[in-house]
């Protein structure tokens, strides 16, 4: 359907022609509609078509996999807020925050809620506002919900075909899974989430850019590791150099998976710095830290290096380290793995 938008009428003269040739009416009416036309275009008139308006874009994988881990941190924002209102337990209120703090800092890095950028229809009619209710959900609530978006995370951070958005979902991830053991510690109940590995399985081959730093993340922890266990406390020894012995075979595991175990490629150092204040009131313990915080480090790069269907190992990786570092007394962050994001929050 058009509409016509038109001047005024106007006279003109029209010539007399007498006499005309057989068939020259048909050609001059149509002539005569062709020159109307022009008329109304020269004159002013303006011709709208009518067309029909623009159609909300379909999200592309990308766009869903970012959009559904914005919307579960919405949710778990939105579920935390509310079971705030009905938790009364010391130990659990500041675990509530933390999800409502770590949740509004996973939005914020993923871009917030998607927007089409199309203007709202002025004809359509607004939402109506949802009525106020009681809030009823509890911590039980939230735990639960924890669990099943951190499944959903993990999941996304392993089969997303972007490697970098799936090195930011999968330290939301990792996040997440720590926010749920804690809650589930303080509420005395089983953790809906994955379980923390009991170990990293390697690949038996792995490219060397992937697997080096990898190698040298892990032999540096176990050189630290060694430090901690002939300085520190001698209840803590036997446990201590059993970690370090693992972080060293984790070292040689990296190593060979990509070939270069002994060759100029290899990244590992005979030994590494350590602070100059070892001595200080909880140096050890920040040493331990560290080094866990470095193989979590280089685990969220090569989840952003190695191709989709590929990166469990690499978050059972940093799952792991987060672990490791957690029970060193390291504080909870939004983005374990990811030091540009943002700093640890408090424990």
């Amino acid at each position: 359907m058009s509409t016509t938008i038109c001047a005024a009428p106007t006279t003109s003269r029209v010539a007399r022609i007498t006499r005309p040739r057989r068939g020259f009416a048909a050609r001059r009416a149509a002539l005569g509609a062709v020159l109307a036309v022009t008329a109304l275009v020269l004159s002013g008139c303006g011709l709208r078509l009518e067309t029909p308006p623009p159609v909300e874009p379909s999200p592309d994988a990308l766009e869903q996999v970012r959009a559904r881990t914005v919307d579960d941190a919405l949710a778990l924002r939105s579920a935390a807020q509310d079971a705030l209102t009905t938790t009364t337990d010391e130990q659990v209120l500041p675990l509530l925050d933390q999800v409502v703090t770590f949740s509004e800092q996973h939005v914020a890095a993923l871009g917030g809620e998607y927007d089409s950028g199309l203007e709202a229809d002025p004809d359509e009619a607004p939402t109506p506002s949802p009525t106020p209710t009681v809030a009823t959900t509890t911590a039980q609530d939230v735990l639960a919900l924890l669990g099943d978006t951190t499944t959903t995370a993990g999941t996304d951070a392993n089969s997303t075909t972007d490697g970098p958005l799936a090195r930011l979902i999968a330290s939301v991830a990792v996040s997440r899974a720590d926010l749920t053991d804690r809650l589930a510690s303080a509420l005395g109940e089983d953790s809906p989430g994955p379980a923390v590995p009991e170990q990293v399985v390697v690949p038996p081959e792995v490219d060397a850019d992937v697997a080096g730093p990898l190698a040298r993340a892990h032999d540096e922890a176990g050189y630290a590791l060694e430090v901690l266990a002939a300085r520190g406390p001698e209840q803590t020894r036997a446990a201590t150099l059993a970690s370090a012995r693992a972080h060293r075979a984790a070292a040689d595991a990296w190593a060979n998976a990509a070939a270069i175990a002994g060759t100029e490629q290899d990244p590992r150092l005979a030994q590494y710095a350590l602070p100059t204040d070892l001595d200080a009131d909880g140096a050890l313990s920040a040493l331990g830290v560290a080094v866990q915080d470095g193989i979590a480090h280089v685990s969220t790069a090569a989840i952003a290096a190695v191709p989709a269907g590929t990166r469990d190992t690499y978050l059972d990786s940093l799952r792991v380290a987060v672990s490791e570092a957690r029970a060193l007394g390291a504080a909870a962050s939004a983005f374990p793995g990811m030091p540009e994001q943002a700093a640890p929050a408090t424990p």
